[in-house]
């Protein structure tokens, strides 16, 4: 997977656009499939380029009606190739198996792109690469960089462990946790639980690895094998890795869910399917789906020994209690959070070196576990290259970018490592420390020399990056830095303050990413270091108008303090108000009305600057 393949920065286009007056159609279907005719008037953007949390009902109802009068022939499908009981290029795992269960009722086939992950289970970053593929299959029912359906089911982390060992797991301070041989993997959410309970030494881990798909052994239910064989006693993974061994080789092992064990940790999720955030029209095509083929899911899921969670609002739910809700506080700097660091001997790499993986690949595996030392042992070996492309496109040095690792960034670049180099969807180092929300990275790679202007593909610099991701800690270093703020970027001409405009309180969700700095803070930094508040995008929009169309009170009462003009019209001669009423904005209407009856004036001819 590549580091930065979630990113949106086209969908942050669009939503400088969106609502504000009439638009052509766009479309942005997904190659494979055939269009039915719309019929007049169907809003323009089912189907299109509008992100769904900024369509009103009256779209969404369409999307709905679009959805069952499309025909689709093909149903491309990002999977693993070697993640069972996931999927694997035999098409062998439940997931395969609802795929096609689903295209079955769109009248479609499957096709696969396959994207091995570093990050097996649903703990993994999805692979979310949608140029490649239209659907994924397994990701989290809240993952915010992808548009998901309905969730299809609920799990959990499970203990697995012989019934004849006598071991019964109560709790995470269960004592015998830290005298048995307990398998995990290397970024579980179990293994940081079981650490935070202080049961280390006796841990054994599973590693990253990039060939899971050609060595079955690298994949995590092998370790619930492990406890089967008598090598491990128990076993903590994900639950369906365990309910697969145990349903498809009988295999003698008690799973005990460990979802009510701790209420800091999240160890139950629901789990979905994930399409492009504006691609409204295959949401609801696979909900009915979904629906029309619940009854073969179950069958499915239960097949292969899922562990399923009672979950009122999933397709299909189950009899593990549920623990509910989990609140979550995230550092600002989500570099603060624990780096978990893997150690291999040097031994264990010759003897892998000595197999055929190349030393490339082997930096490479080193820098995403962030051992250092096994960093520092393959850049002895000969012909390693520092800044090689792995299979996933990044460079060591952007491995260690999203993994926040400060120490391992300082490494590489003592190493020579190419400070600007570019990955291969051209994001650079710095770029993808912005759309991380890394910080401490940005002021590293800053002092270090790195170009704070380069620009990814579409012409965005990092900071337009950072706020178009609503990474604002990442912006507000990327300032602090020295980033121009004065820009306009990309085909649309557009400005800071016209992304940062977009971006209103965000709504409650269970899972909150506390920022310490908000829009208005943001906003606020770019108008004092230049930014220009009445300049317009190459079809005649400014800020103000943006943070109309997106009810977007506290940024009006900011532009417009700062001296945005009201009067000004975009190019289908529109203020600022015209915009807010159409789109019935009643917060951004009455505070451009307050704004507009004091000191602001809303006659005579606008002289619109161009950036």
């Amino acid at each position: 997977m590549n580091a930065n393949s979630w990113i949106c920065v086209p969908a942050l286009v669009v939503l400088v656009s969106a609502s504000i007056g009439p638009s052509p159609a766009r479309s942005a279907e997904p190659a494979g499939v055939q269009i039915s005719p719309q019929p007049q008037g169907q809003n323009a953007y089912v189907g299109g380029e509008k992100d769904f949390e900024d369509m009103s009902q009256q779209e969404r109802d369409a999307a709905k009606a679009a959805a069952r009068q499309r025909k689709f022939e093909l149903l491309r499908v990002c999977a693993d190739p070697g993640n069972m009981p996931f999927s694997n290029t035999k098409a062998e795992g439940f997931e395969n198996k609802i795929a096609e269960t689903l295209a079955t009722a769109m009248g479609a086939r499957v096709s696969y792109a396959w994207r091995p992950t570093y990050e097996r289970g649903l703990t993994r970053q999805p692979m979310n690469d949608l140029n490649l593929c239209d659907v994924m299959i397994g990701v989290p029912s809240d993952f915010e960089a992808l548009l998901t359906t309905t969730a299809l089911y609920r799990s959990t982390y499970v203990f697995a462990y012989r019934k004849d060992k006598g071991i019964d797991i109560k709790s995470l301070s269960d004592p015998l946790l830290k005298k048995e041989r307990i398998g995990v993997y290397e970024t579980s959410g179990l293994r940081n639980a079981l650490a935070n309970h202080g049961v280390k030494k006796n841990v054994f881990v599973l590693g990253t690895a990039h060939d899971a798909d050609l060595i079955p052994e690298h994949q995590p239910w092998h370790q619930v094998e492990q406890v089967v064989n008598g090598e491990l006693d128990i076993a903590g993974v994900w639950g369906p890795f365990a309910g697969w061994v145990k349903e498809t080789q009988h295999a003698p092992i008690v799973l005990k869910p460990t979802n009510l064990m701790d209420d800091d940790v999240p160890m139950e999720f629901s789990v979905a399917i994930g399409v492009r955030r504006f691609d409204a029209v295959l949401k609801y095509a696979l909900e009915d789906a979904m629906e029309a083929k619940k009854q073969e899911i179950g069958t499915i899921l239960k097949s292969y020994g899922v562990p399923l969670v009672q979950c009122s609002e999933c397709l299909i739910s189950g009899n593990i209690p549920a623990h509910g809700d989990y609140i979550i506080e995230q550092p600002e700097d989500e570099s603060e959070g624990p780096l978990q660091r893997t150690t291999v001997s040097n031994a264990q790499v010759d003897q892998w070196l000595a197999a055929g993986t190349s030393v490339d690949d082997e930096l490479d595996n080193a820098a995403l576990s962030a051992d250092i030392e096994r960093v520092k042992y393959v850049l002895r070996k000969k012909g390693v290259d520092i800044n090689n492309k792995g299979n996933d496109g990044e460079t060591p040095l952007h491995l260690a970018v999203a993994n926040g690792d400060i120490e391992m960034v300082t490494l590489l670049l003592d190493r020579k490592a190419s400070i600007d180099a570019r990955d291969q969807d051209g994001f650079t180092p710095l770029a993808l420390a912005g759309a991380r929300n890394k910080p401490k990275v940005i002021k590293l790679l800053a002092a270090r020399g790195a170009n704070l202007e380069v620009q990814i593909p579409g012409g965005y610099t990092p900071l337009f990056v950072a706020i178009g991701e609503g990474k604002l800690a990442a912006a507000k270093a990327l300032m602090e830095a020295g980033a121009k703020c004065d820009v306009a970027e990309g085909p649309q001409h557009l400005t800071l303050l016209m992304a940062i405009a977009t971006q209103r309180p965000p709504e409650r969700r269970i899972q909150q990413l506390m920022q310490g700095v908000g829009p208005v803070d943001i906003a606020q930094e770019l108008v004092k270091r230049g930014a220009d508040v009445n300049a317009v995008s190459a079809k005649g929009v400014s800020a103000l108008m943006i943070a109309a169309a997106h009810d977007n009170a506290p940024m009006i009462g900011l532009l417009m303090r700062a001296g945005a003009r009201s009067e000004l019209k975009s190019a289908e001669g529109q203020t600022a108000l015209d915009i807010a009423t159409q789109n019935g904005n009643d917060s951004a209407a009455r505070m451009l009305q307050l704004l507009q009856s004091g000191n602001v004036s809303t006659s005579g001819s606008a002289q619109i600057s161009h950036p």
